[in-house]
């Protein structure tokens, strides 16, 4: 009785910390919006224009998705036209008079088309740090001076031959062989390059197990491991080797089990099983989280060297319910946002729990989420420095800032690569960070009522709970 009571102290304790720091960060973050000087003050603005209306905002990013397919400027303004037209009303009236009086081979058209390519060039360039090294250290570089962190992802396409799958793995090891040397060379901070432990990397990537090989099939577990493995030693060897991190990242939901068993069998590997500098995302829109973390932690404690853990809501929900239902299959997701978030928040105390076997990433950009693990850690003593926040590069520049100021170290999952396939992510990453119940659709609402984005998502199921029984 006295050890439910204890708990349900520290979870009362827990909830009153995340009002006050979530306020409180509101309140600063209120002060931090850009000028109209900065570039990304006009992006914004054409963002929160689109976000006012459900189907402007999906007609942007079909267009924003399909541009880089289209090679004349003919068929840019031609796709424009027909985007566009089942919402030309909801259109500012110099837009709507340009899409109907310009011809996909006239002047008009072609200007229409200059432009539409230019703006969407600045949107992925905000969104994806660039396609060579240079350009990709030059934004790691600004970043670091923002005293933030990185970890970099390449963009691409499914790999359907061994030859892309060797071009995914020769990327990496050229990225680590031209970039670690660069980022190594800079001078330590404390903040970013120390944790509780001692000193960490500061070159950080993060790659897909599915883009080693050209048929990542689970049905075939014991071919695809060892396929896998064989091609991600020498990015691991490299990486200890130059002083960097890797973070594998997770995939669709079929793929989630055998990538959690190759990881930890090559980290068991003798060559690898004392490296620390390694992890792999965990998604909380599973139900599955909870056990996954579990047998992480049995794993890592036989292991005797921890793991990073990057803590995600999930980015393939869509793709995850339409398959099930086509295919017949339970959903394999939670089917509602506060079941997501709750499940995140438990998920949380878990890590930081745990946090010197499982070194926690909290990657979100939800302030609620936030601040409850900033309540967290406090009330748990988890040092500042044993666990840190990781956002999208290119998205919420203020909390960014405002988490690294506090003292936080702050990660950016950092997309490079080229535009054609970049653009399926950037399409992506918008629709999935302006949906109506995104934290960042509300930054951009004036009327946004912050005891309502503080909300437990605890509370909120409760409510739903009563308001379909009532409905019924």
């Amino acid at each position: 009785m006295k050890k439910r009571s204890k708990k349900s102290s520290v979870s009362k304790q827990i909830e009153q910390e995340t009002q006050r720091i979530g306020s409180e960060l509101w309140e600063q973050l209120d002060r931090r919006k850009p000028t109209v000087f900065e570039r990304r003050w006009w992006l914004d603005h054409i963002l929160e224009w689109a976000m006012q209306d459900e189907s402007v905002k999906v007609q942007m990013f079909r267009f924003v998705d399909v541009l880089p397919m289209l090679k004349s400027s003919g068929t840019v303004t031609k796709h424009l036209q027909e985007y566009f037209e089942e919402v030309e009303t909801h259109l500012p009236v110099a837009m709507r008079m340009g899409l109907e009086v310009a011809q996909p081979d006239s002047l008009l058209g072609k200007a229409l088309a200059v432009n539409a390519r230019n703006n969407a060039r600045k949107m992925a360039e905000r969104f994806i740090a660039g396609t060579k090294t240079t350009e990709v250290y030059r934004s790691v570089h600004k970043l670091r001076g923002k005293g933030l962190a990185f970890s970099l992802d390449l963009l691409g396409e499914a790999v359907i031959s061994e030859c892309e799958a060797d071009d995914y793995q020769q990327a990496y090891l050229d990225l680590l062989e031209e970039l670690a040397p660069m980022v190594n060379a800079w001078p330590e901070d404390p903040m970013l390059d120390r944790d509780h432990v001692g000193w960490i990397p500061k070159c950080q990537i993060s790659l897909k197990m599915s883009g080693l090989v050209s048929h990542f099939k689970p049905i075939d577990a014991a071919g695809t491991s060892e396929k896998v493995k064989e091609q991600l030693r020498p990015i691991f060897q490299r990486a200890r080797e130059l002083d960097a991190y890797v973070h594998i990242d997770m995939e669709h939901y079929e793929y989630k089990d055998l990538t959690l068993q190759i990881f930890k069998e090559i980290c068991m590997e003798k060559e690898f099983r004392d490296w620390s500098d390694c992890g792999i995302v965990i998604q909380a829109y599973l139900p599955d989280a909870e056990d996954d973390l579990k047998n992480l932690l049995k794993w890592a404690k036989k292991r005797k060297t921890s793991v990073g853990i990057r803590l995600v809501k999930g980015a393939y929900w869509d793709y995850e319910t339409i398959t099930a239902e086509y295919r017949g299959w339970p959903c394999p997701v939670y089917t509602e946002k506060w079941q997501s978030d709750e499940n995140f928040e438990k998920q949380t105390l878990f890590l930081m729990k745990n946090y010197e076997h499982l070194r926690p990433a909290i990657a979100s950009h939800n302030l609620r989420s936030l601040s409850h693990a900033m309540a967290a850690a406090q009330e748990m003593n988890v040092p500042r420095n044993a666990w840190e926040i990781q956002m999208l590069y290119g998205m919420a520049d203020e909390q960014q800032h405002l988490f690294s100021e506090l003292g936080y170290r702050t990660r950016i999952y950092t997309p490079f690569g080229e535009l054609l396939p970049g653009m399926s992510y950037l399409v992506r990453r918008l629709l999935e960070n302006t949906s109506n119940e995104s934290f960042l659709r509300h930054a951009y609402d004036k009327d946004a009522n912050i005891e309502e984005l503080l909300r437990s998502p605890t509370d909120v199921g409760k409510q739903h709970s009563v308001e379909s029984t009532v409905s019924v």
